[in-house]
């Protein structure tokens, strides 16, 4: 049994590379490059694979680099099954100038996906649920889907009595809350369209986390603070938890490693408070590799048990 499905609609091949320089009418020479699967719920699955957990990783796949896609996530001995879509599937491209140590990301936008594909797909993810204790839902949705796509998620998993975990932005967010979801992770971006406020410090952050949990049928609300690390929200209580101290290499993937750490966390029955804890080692976890690579289990486990003693001592 597959606890854990997530659902990535609007996947992408990430391809990353290193030049010196960026530099502009320059044909620049970069390193060979990297080539990984990505998108929210694609990346949340193979942290839990990497966990040691069961997962199963549904996903709209198209073209020739669907298919590659596919054969990365078979050399992963991921779970997964894509469901084919007319249209390419679409690829990011990340560049690390070495000479600064800064990183520039470049994000396309997916194809289109009709509205019969969109459809399909829910009767698929229906299919698949299984008997899933969480379905995790991640990333953005391509050009054709409407912003209740989510909603119809949510729908299909409270009928199911399964845990739904929601993380993406803008309409699509709202639309899926107004539904509902056991927990979201919204970032500052998020926090601030869903409210129609504006935050500068942490008291009118948590003022915020409170109005989504009274505006949405949400029970949890997970607010990144990147360095500054998280909130944990839930009815009459909001507490933050710090985030540990690391060099960081590349923020690629370190907010899908923060939802695979908490799921993974709630699959093996350990409370939101440790759950929490262990998402932000794993996101930590994440921010220390190079490139698109994405977390070390060992870097994770050690990352949370320097954040779970300084939790229990406090």
């Amino acid at each position: 049994m597959n606890k854990i499905l997530t659902l990535t609609v609007n996947p992408a091949l990430d391809i990353y590379t290193t030049v010196e320089k960026v530099e502009p009418e320059v044909k620049m020479r970069s390193e060979s490059p990297k080539k990984d699967p990505g998108g929210g719920g694609i990346n949340i699955s193979r942290v839990l694979q990497r966990m040691g957990t069961e997962t199963k990783a549904l996903y709209a796949s198209g073209g020739f680099t669907g298919n590659f896609f596919s054969q990365l996530l078979d050399e992963e001995h991921i779970d997964h099954e894509p469901f084919k879509v007319k249209n390419d599937m679409r690829q990011n491209f990340g560049v690390f100038e070495n000479s600064t140590g800064e990183l520039y990301r470049f994000g396309f936008p997916g194809a289109e996906m009709e509205e019969s594909e969109a459809n399909t797909l829910l009767e698929k993810l229906e299919k698949n649920l299984g008997d899933s204790e969480f379905l995790v839902a991640s990333g953005s949705l391509p050009p054709g889907v409407g912003t209740d796509f989510y909603a119809k998620v949510a729908k299909i998993a409270q009928e199911r009595n399964v845990k739904f975990i929601l993380d993406t932005s803008g309409k699509a967010l709202a639309e899926g809350l107004k539904q509902g979801a056991y927990l979201v992770k919204p970032n500052l971006d998020e926090l601030q369209d869903l409210t129609g406020q504006k935050a500068e410090t942490h008291e009118q952050r948590k003022q915020m986390l409170k109005k989504i949990l009274e505006d949405y049928p949400v029970e949890v609300v997970v607010h990144s603070l990147g360095p500054d690390g998280a909130f944990l929200a839930k009815k009459n209580e909001i507490k933050h938890f710090p985030a540990p101290k690391v060099k960081i290499n590349s923020s690629i993937g370190a907010g899908d490693s923060m939802v695979a750490g908490i799921v993974y966390s709630l699959a093996n029955n350990k409370s939101l408070e440790e759950a929490v804890l262990f998402g932000l080692a794993c996101g930590s976890a994440t921010l220390i590799s190079p490139g698109t690579e994405l977390l070390k289990k060992e870097d994770a486990e050690r990352l949370y048990d320097e954040l779970l003693s300084n939790y229990k001592n406090v």
